[in-house]
């Protein structure tokens, strides 16, 4: 049997289910979040632990810290690998410490990527890219200084903030079926959408991509990337799970 999630004192609490803790193989209770199969399999249970990034101010050293679940399961079903306990993305990415500007390497990869993308796919002045989960505007700049039409969408209001100080258009929203059917009513539809390092976020997997054809033009084209849960697994990269990171995809 499952046990419901209770939060400690002065935290929320959750809906969803996760297994009793002593010697278990397998979860119970709770879908998978690609094809919702319910027969999960247990891989690594890191107990219960407090939010990444969130780092405390002195006054918040002296309450109570929430702590939520932090189990790793495998879908036989259809292999993907996630964890089960979902943190609503508005106590996540509100106000995001990460700006990926600061990371050499993710700057050039991004100017490499624009560059490859304008030419295969010919776009100029007339064309839209679109990025979801934007951050500060570290790719969109590159398709901006080639004279391509961009637009972000950013959930955390700091992060987007920066990328409007450096003159890239951004909505601070979180991006789903809602954004992309007011995006399509309006006309704004992309010839490409980038997602990079999101869909490990994203709860409803199959409702976001969903969403990325909704405002894409006819021959428009979604460029998605994500971690690799094979270089994980090799070297024990037990650090890169935790609450951000929903999904891990192989």
């Amino acid at each position: 049997m499952g046990a419901a999630i209770r939060a400690r004192p002065g935290t929320r609490a959750h809906d969803r289910v996760v297994p009793q803790a002593a010697g278990r193989d397998h979860v119970t209770g709770v879908a998978c979040r690609s094809c919702g199969s319910k027969h999960l399999e247990l891989v690594l249970s890191l107990g219960e632990t407090p939010l990444a990034n969130a780092l405390l101010t002195e006054e918040q050293l002296s309450r109570p810290e929430a702590r939520y679940p932090l189990d790793l399961a495998f879908c036989p079903e259809c292999a993907l690998v996630q964890i089960t306990e979902t943190v609503p993305p508005e106590q996540l990415f509100s106000h995001y410490l990460y700006f990926t500007s600061f990371a050499e390497t993710m700057l050039r990869h991004a100017e490499q990527l624009a560059s490859r993308v304008i030419e295969t796919r010919g776009l100029g002045p007339d064309s839209l890219v679109i990025e979801l989960a934007s951050n500060d505007g570290y790719l969109l700049q590159f398709y901006r200084d080639a004279g391509v039409p961009v637009l972000g969408i950013e959930p955390a209001a700091n992060v987007a903030e920066a990328a409007r100080e450096r003159g890239i258009n951004t909505l601070t929203r979180f991006f789903g079926t809602e954004v992309a059917d007011e995006l399509h009513r309006e006309g704004t539809l992309a010839d490409v959408v980038h997602a990079n390092n999101v869909l490990a976020h994203v709860s409803d997997l199959n409702g976001f991509v969903a969403a990325i054809a909704r405002v894409l033009k006819p021959g428009g084209v979604a460029i998605i990337e994500v971690p690799h849960v094979k270089p994980m697994v090799e070297s024990l990269e037990f650090d890169t799970i935790y609450h951000e990171h929903l999904c891990y995809f192989s």
